[in-house]
């Protein structure tokens, strides 16, 4: 393969991954149309993709250079209750309240949440680009609200405020990540993260649910659960995984702003979610900030 097609081949599974990632709102709004349960859904999202996560922790610490130590562990597992579990909690409830569009749009705010907690807990400087960006994200939210078709005000400030947070979280998540990667390796630490926040949901469901007879279950719950595992969790996971080794981080985070954009598009056409002129603006603002944060 040349460097050429090497390139086209990151660009690809680049947007594959993206693509992917933007189905999850959908998949948890069509579940919430059969009454599923929010913890439930979290469920069955990491109880499909665990067989294959554990799977790949058993290859990739194989062939491990160097052993994890105890400190590492302890901030995987940390991390792992954070990004996957705490997160997608706060997201998947958080979408009970608002539309898809609007969760993808405010959870998009993450990357420049991440240049915030860089320098409060690293004490990196924000470039004159940095404060642009937070400048154009945050107005572009503005936008966004002005455009807003929500139902009620009260469900609205319900759930940007537990999406944002899910988008704080994420953040803080990914900041973590950034400094263990480089140690563990990123296919090693992802399976090992996914497999703590699966261990947690597993418990979550135990204490507030029981554990389910998943014969019991409806059948498109189940394939929801299924294909939210692994279309919209495991897939996407991989991909990008494999597109940052060919780019690298920034032209990798640049291909992801496509991600709005398709969960934007289904959401309008899967689910009849309007998109506003206002909200097109807040969109632009929204992308132009990450695509300047994104960029060294």
């Amino acid at each position: 393969m040349t460097a050429i097609q090497k390139q086209y081949l990151g660009v690809f599974l680049g947007i594959c991954s993206a693509a992917c990632f933007s189905t999850k709102a959908i998949m948890v709004k069509y579940a919430y149309m059969y009454h599923a349960d929010t913890v439930f859904i979290l469920f069955l999202r990491l109880f499909f993709s665990l067989p294959i996560y554990i799977i790949l922790a058993y290859i990739y610490s194989k062939n491990a250079p160097t052993p994890i130590t105890k400190k590492e562990w302890i901030w995987v597992v940390l991390l792992g209750f954070i990004g996957y579990y705490l997160s997608s909690l706060l997201d998947f409830i958080g979408l009970k309240y608002i539309s898809a569009s609007l969760e993808r749009l405010i959870l998009f705010v993450y990357p420049t949440m991440i240049v915030v907690l860089n320098t409060l807990l690293f004490n990196s400087k924000l470039q004159r680009k940095d404060y642009i960006a937070l400048g154009l994200t945050y107005i572009g939210i503005f936008f966004i609200y002005l455009g807003n078709t929500e139902s009620t005000s009260r469900n609205l400030i319900i759930g940007s405020l537990l999406v944002f947070g899910c988008a704080l979280t994420y953040a803080f998540y990914i900041v973590g990540s950034g400094k263990l990667i480089p140690k563990i390796g990123a296919q090693r630490y992802t399976s090992y993260v996914m497999i703590v926040s699966s261990i947690v949901v597993i418990i979550h469901q135990g204490i507030a649910n029981g554990i389910p007879d998943l014969s019991t279950v409806s059948a498109p719950i189940l394939w929801i659960g299924f294909a939210m595992a692994m279309i919209a969790t495991v897939i996407p996971s991989l991909t990008l995984a494999q597109a940052i080794n060919i780019l690298g981080t920034e032209k990798s985070s640049i291909i992801a702003t496509l991600g709005p954009v398709f969960t934007i598009a289904l959401a309008n056409y899967l689910l009849n979610e309007p998109f506003t002129i206002r909200q097109g603006i807040g969109t632009a603002f929204i992308l132009t900030g990450v695509f300047i944060v994104s960029k060294k």
